[in-house]
């Protein structure tokens, strides 16, 4: 019983690690040699509402909407109890409203573990599905690159290298989501 209950705990703060590089990695995709690959994977910019100076990406996903900031990204269900990942908490909470939140003026609210853990699993669905198309249309040598260099910023902690965060995200989606070490101690 004990695993059960902490096992979406521990899983949260894995992916809230994942979730801190994966912004990154989304800010040098926005400056792919081809074009944007966020527009091209089919998100629509505009300004931050939140942050001066910051775009705002977003798509419909799985009756709600994705959104993706330069410090936050949120999953929004219109009848559903969405998420927030904050990149200055570290955490990913819970939302609730048609409106998703706003970078600097909006925060999640603390829950329960379990219910975190599913309101986050849209938006999980959704990275998966960009980092298979990263991995597909812009190659595995891009993604390594944005890892790299995302390792060599001041303050970065990396997580996993991109094939295994893939690795990670799609077990994690699949509901079986190792501790990242494990898959490093493997690899």
């Amino acid at each position: 019983m004990p695993d059960v209950l902490t096992k979406p705990t521990v899983s949260l703060s894995d992916a809230a690690r994942g979730l801190a590089q994966q912004m990154v990695l989304w800010g040098h995709d926005v400056k792919h040699p081809d074009g944007n690959a966020l527009v091209r994977f089919g998100l629509e910019r505009r300004k931050s509402a939140g942050l001066q100076g910051t775009s705002c990406y977003s798509a419909a996903w799985e009756g709600g909407r994705i959104e993706l900031h330069g410090a936050v990204a949120s999953w929004t269900g219109a009848d559903e109890v969405g998420c927030v990942f904050c990149r200055e908490r570290g955490r990913i909470e819970l939302w609730q409203g048609s409106q998703p939140p706003v970078p600097g003026v909006d925060f999640g609210k603390p829950g329960v573990a379990a219910a975190r853990w599913a309101a986050f699993q849209p938006l999980l669905r959704w990275l998966v599905a960009y980092e298979e198309w990263v991995a597909a249309t812009l190659g595995a040598s891009w993604r390594a690159g944005t890892w790299r260099a995302a390792k060599r910023l001041p303050r970065s902690k990396a997580w996993l290298p991109p094939a295994l965060a893939l690795k990670w995200w799609r077990l994690a989606r699949d509901g079986a989501p190792p501790r990242p070490k494990t898959l490093l101690e493997r690899h």
